[in-house]
Parts: structure tokens; sequence; C-alpha cells
């Protein structure tokens, strides 16, 4: 009766439309990935907004439209499959020389290759090493990733980043199990120099110790080492990052 009463509502409204307005999905697919210029090795970057970022600005209706972001894996790659057909001016921000603003024209699936030139190039030496003790040293060196002085600034931070799921950085990390280099200890930081760190000092670094262990029990960890200068992208200090290691640590 509802609906009966609504469609003769509808009908005696001249110039009133009772239908809805339907317009298509978005249905185009952007995707790619970003490496390192130097070695072509795939960028190592955070998930989220202390990552590297997408910006879209769709000109095809406006010169002044509003910012579509979106970000990238911590692999480097990315895949929106959620975007209407148009021309794009694409920016694409992390920690690494900044890229100028590209035209492109986003139908069906478009693929792209960004090779950038990270702030910092950071290493594991080796596997990392589970000692009796429940703790876990790892060896690491820091380089410039770029030779452009206008992006060579001082340390700021590093972190051995500890967690227990894979997606482990600035974003997802124990704070237990973690070890911090801030304040004087990344001071003595020197690049290309290879140091050894061990896991649970997240108050900040003393190679004396005391060191937290993991816990007492046989369980995987998922190790990352990050460091980030003094350089600010969109307000963020972002990190950049080493590969992701996995260890087991046994009961003791």
């Amino acid at each position: 009766m509802k609906k009966f009463i609504y469609l003769i509502s509808c009908l005696a409204l001249l110039g009133v439309s009772c239908s809805k307005d339907n317009y298509d999905e978005p249905q185009e697919t952007f995707r790619g990935k970003f490496i390192d210029k130097q070695t072509g090795e795939p960028f190592q970057t955070a998930i989220g907004n202390t990552g590297i970022r997408i910006r879209m600005m769709e000109y095809s209706w406006s010169d002044n439209p509003q910012p579509y972001d979106f970000y990238v894996k911590q692999d480097g790659t990315f895949q929106n499959t959620k975007i209407f057909a148009g021309e794009y001016g694409i920016t694409p921000s992390g920690a690494f020389v900044p890229l100028e603003e590209e035209r492109l024209k986003i139908r069906g699936t478009v693929e792209k290759v960004y090779e950038v030139e990270p702030l910092l190039r950071v290493e594991w030496v080796g596997e990392p090493v589970v000692n009796s003790d429940g703790t876990v040293d790892v060896k690491v060196k820091v380089t410039r990733g770029t030779d452009n002085p206008d992006y060579q600034q001082p340390l700021a931070e590093a972190w051995l980043f500890v967690s227990e799921t894979n997606y482990v950085g600035d974003f997802s990390y124990s704070p237990n199990y973690s070890t911090r280099i801030a304040s004087g200890a990344i001071e003595s930081v020197e690049f290309d120099k290879v140091y050894t760190i061990r896991t649970g000092q997240p108050g900040g670094y003393n190679p004396d110790g005391p060191f937290t262990p993991l816990p007492n029990y046989e369980r995987k960890w998922f190790l990352r080492f990050g460091a980030r200068t003094t350089m600010q992208f969109d307000g963020t200090n972002r990190y950049n990052y080493t590969t992701v290691k996995e260890i087991t640590a046994h009961a003791r």
C-alpha cells in the first residue's frame, strides 16, 4: 500500500523525477611500483601516512580539483582499481628526492614504474642472530641514497623495529622489544659503516645494556630496520627501510 501511495504521489508531481541518479562506479586501474634508481631494488617503505603517498588531481573537469590520495604497500608496489577514467596530475611523495607532477590519462589499466633516489639506503649485513638470552643481534649499514646536497640532512632517528606480524615498521611494532637510536647515539652513527644492534631497548640504545629479552616461548618474530633524516615531507619525517626479516625465538 505504501509503495502504491508513493508511486501516485510521484506521478502527481510534474517535473520531479522519482528515480535516483545512477553513476557508473570507478573501474579504472592505476598500478605499479617504486624502485631504487641506483640499485633497481624495490623501494622499502611504511604503510599509511608515513610511507609513500600518491596524490591524484583529476583535471578532466576542473583546474582546481580536490586531491585524491592513496598509499603504497611496504614493498613499494601499489594498485588502485577504483579510479574514474580521466586525466590526472599525479605526484608521489615519500622518503626520496621529490618528483614533479606528471599528467597521465587513466583508462583501463595504466602501469607506472617510479625510479626514485632514496634519502637513505638502509641495508642488512648478514642474517639476524638469536642469542641464548632471548635477545637478537642484527648488523646494518646506512648510506646516502642521493648525491643531491639539498637532500643530505643529518640523521634524526633510527629503529630496530620488532613485531609479531610481518607488517612491521614505525606504524606497527612492539614497544618492549624494539630498539630506538636517537639523541647522542644517532649523532655518533657514521654513514657506510656496519653496526651491530640488539633488540630490547626502546628507550634509547646503549650497547652496554640492559636489554629486554623476547618472551620465553617459541614463536616467530619479524624485524625491520629503519632510519630517517631531519628532512620533512608534508610535515612528516619519513623512514627509509630494510626488507623484513623473520626469526624464530625458542623457549629458554
